[in-house]
C-alpha cells in the first residue's frame, strides 16, 4: 500500500566524527588504497603517497603528465569523498587531497569546496564547471621522501575567502592559456590573496600576437574575478585592488561596481 503525502525521513549513513573512519575504510576495502585521513578544524584532508606520480613521458609529450594508475586513484578516492560526505550528518566545508611522490618529494594538491560536490552530484553543476573549482597546488618538498602518514604536510583550516582568492589566480592563468588563446598571450604571473576584508591581485599576461577580436586583458581579468565572486554569492570583501605587472597600473573596483561588470 502506498502512503500519498507521507515522507519517510531518510537518517545519514555516517556521523560526522566517523567520516576519516570510513573514507579510508572504502578506500582500502573497495579500491586497496591506503590513505590517510584528518581533519584541521572544518577541514579534511586525505594522504596518499605514492611510489610514482609523472607519466614516463612527462615533459616529453604535452598531454602527458600523471602515470595512468595515478588517475584511476585520484577518480576513486574523489568518488570516495562524495559518497561519504553526501550522506554525512554534517560535512566539512573543504578537503584537501594530496598525493606525493614520496622518492621524489613531490606533493600534488587539490582543494575542493564540499558544496560544490553536492551540487555537482545532484546535477546542479556540470563537470567541466565542477572540475574548474578545484585549487590545485603543486610543490616540491624533500620532507615528503619516505613519508607514508603525511607528517611533513601542514595541515590548516582552509578560509572560504583564501580559497576563493586560489580559484580566482587559477581561473585567470586558464583562462589566457586556453586551447583559443594559448597561443596569443604569455602568462609570466598571476598572484592573488584576501588581506583586511580586500582582495588584491597582480598579474603579468603579455599579448604575443593579434586575434581577430581584440581583448583587453584587464576587462577580461575582472570578468572573472567578478564570475567567481558573484557564482559563490560572497559579498564580505570591500574591494578589489588590481595591478599589472607590465606597465605597473593600478585600479581599484569596488564591490558595488565589481556586482555591475557585464559577464561573459
Amino acid at each position: 500500500m502506498i502512503l500519498l503525502g507521507c515522507q519517510a525521513e531518510i537518517k545519514p549513513t555516517y556521523k560526522e566524527e566517523g567520516i576519516p573512519f570510513h573514507i579510508r575504510k572504502i578506500c582500502k576495502e573497495e579500491y586497496g588504497l591506503d590513505v590517510v585521513v584528518t581533519r584541521a578544524g572544518d577541514t579534511l584532508w586525505i594522504y596518499a603517497p605514492l611510489t610514482k606520480l609523472f607519466h614516463e613521458k612527462f615533459g616529453i609529450e604535452k598531454d602527458k603528465i600523471f602515470a595512468e594508475e595515478v588517475k584511476e586513484k585520484l577518480i576513486n578516492i574523489l568518488t570516495t569523498i562524495g559518497r561519504v560526505v553526501l550522506s554525512a550528518d554534517r560535512a566539512p566545508e573543504f578537503f584537501y587531497l594530496v598525493f606525493s611522490d614520496i622518492e621524489l618529494g613531490i606533493d600534488y594538491g587539490l582543494i575542493g569546496y564540499v558544496l560544490d560536490t553536492k551540487k555537482f552530484y545532484a546535477g546542479f553543476i556540470p563537470y567541466t564547471e565542477a572540475d574548474r573549482r578545484y585549487v590545485v597546488k603543486f610543490s616540491a618538498d624533500p620532507q615528503a621522501i619516505g613519508d607514508k602518514t603525511g607528517g611533513h604536510l601542514k595541515k590548516y583550516d582552509i578560509k572560504f575567502s583564501d580559497f576563493l582568492a586560489d580559484q580566482i589566480v587559477q581561473r585567470i592563468g586558464v583562462r589566457f592559456q586556453s586551447e583559443n588563446w594559448k597561443d596569443s598571450f604569455k602568462v609570466d604571473a598571476v598572484e592573488g590573496g584576501y588581506t583586511d576584508g580586500a582582495f588584491n591581485f597582480s598579474y603579468k599576461i603579455e599579448s604575443t600576437s593579434l586575434l581577430k577580436k581584440p581583448v583587453n586583458i584587464e576587462e577580461e581579468v575582472i570578468k572573472i574575478i567578478a564570475y567567481c565572486l558573484r557564482t559563490y554569492e560572497f559579498d564580505d570583501f570591500s574591494g578589489v585592488s588590481l595591478t599589472n605587472l607590465s606597465t605597473g597600473s593600478q585600479a581599484m573596483i569596488g564591490r558595488t561596481a565589481l556586482g555591475q561588470v557585464k559577464l561573459f
